[in-house]
């Protein structure tokens, strides 16, 4: 906040691991603008995503300004470019971007190209403050259960590297867990993730809340939500006719009653903090993925499940029609 608010600030970039919560900040820094006194005649917040079309973030920021029939959004983006400059020339504003580029490995590279004045890394969270949250997550019940159960919960917390989204949705998965033994499994899974080879650190450990899901049909479920576009806010009734149209609902053979299976799910899914609450839109409420939930089930796809499910994927194609066979 201090560096905002101070005078020809410029850009100012924000980068650290996936999960590590820049999005959290920037959403605190834009709900404080409405409740603290300040100089900005105005603040807009924009959402980039990894696939981004600079004329859609155009239409975002040009929201804000007030440009929002559809003449205006069939304008170029050189067009669109100079009303919004026409607006803002002359106003002291504030643009909060929100995942830019490469989430997972957002660095300093990419701060130093934005040309950012001032460069802020959002670490990983210090052990004290970590194994409070993952407390949080768990409960007190659960951690209370067996004496043994709070020593063997700090080693799993500390498996987690301080990244409040593993922390978040270990916690959760482990928050019913009340034996020693289920304990003790987390460490050792936890420990093989650590040792692990693969692509990225964060994926194996957020893997392991996919792993502990109750059974296949739920697990299947939240891979098939991967194959909606980044960010997006899935209509929940929609998403349950989706999945039961492609079979992956097997305790009803109608759809009005496999809605109620498919509820279960979703609802599962949300207190895993596997899904997150997408809000109301068009009068039906959403579900969406986290960015990094989305890219750990496209890799859980394409390294674990691509011969079993039978899932084709390719992210950002942005495709309106199915391709010719042979491009498949």
């Amino acid at each position: 906040w201090g560096c905002i608010v101070e005078t020809d600030v410029g850009i100012v970039g924000l980068y650290g691991l996936g999960g590590v919560g820049k999005t959290t900040i920037l959403t605190k820094l834009n709900n404080k603008f409405s409740t603290t006194p300040n100089n900005f005649d105005v603040v807009i917040w924009a959402l980039v995503s990894k696939d981004y079309d600079v004329g859609k973030i155009q239409d975002r920021i040009g929201g804000n300004l007030g440009f929002s029939d559809d003449s205006w959004k069939h304008k170029s983006v050189e067009e669109k470019a100079v009303d919004i400059y026409g607006v803002l020339r002359n106003k002291k504003f504030v643009v909060l971007l929100d995942d830019l580029w490469e989430r997972v490995n957002l660095n300093q590279e990419v701060c130093g190209e934005m040309g950012a004045r001032k460069k802020i890394k959002v670490e990983c969270l210090e052990s004290e403050k970590a194994w409070e949250l993952f407390q949080n997550e768990v409960g007190y019940e659960t951690l209370n259960s067996h004496p043994d159960i709070p020593n063997l919960a700090k080693q799993v917390a500390e498996r987690c590297g301080g990244l409040p989204l593993a922390l978040i949705t270990i916690g959760r998965a482990m928050a019913c867990k009340t034996t020693l033994g289920d304990w003790k499994y987390a460490i050792e899974m936890l420990k093989r993730c650590a040792l692990s080879k693969m692509e990225n650190e964060v994926f194996p450990l957020l893997k392991f809340s996919y792993d502990n899901l109750p059974n296949a049909t739920m697990r299947s479920c939240l891979l098939y939500c991967c194959l909606h576009p980044e960010d997006y806010c899935i209509p929940k009734k929609r998403l349950v006719e989706y999945w039961f149209c492609e079979g992956l609902l097997n305790e009803f053979d109608r759809i009005s009653e496999a809605q109620m299976q498919g509820d279960n799910i979703i609802s599962s899914l949300l207190n895993a903090c596997l899904l997150e609450n997408g809000g109301v839109i068009d009068g039906e409420d959403c579900v969406k993925m986290h960015d990094v939930i989305r890219d750990m089930a496209l890799w859980i796809i394409r390294e674990f499940e691509a011969t079993e499910n039978n899932l084709f994927v390719k992210v950002g194609a942005q495709l309106f029609e199915e391709p010719d066979v042979k491009a498949w």
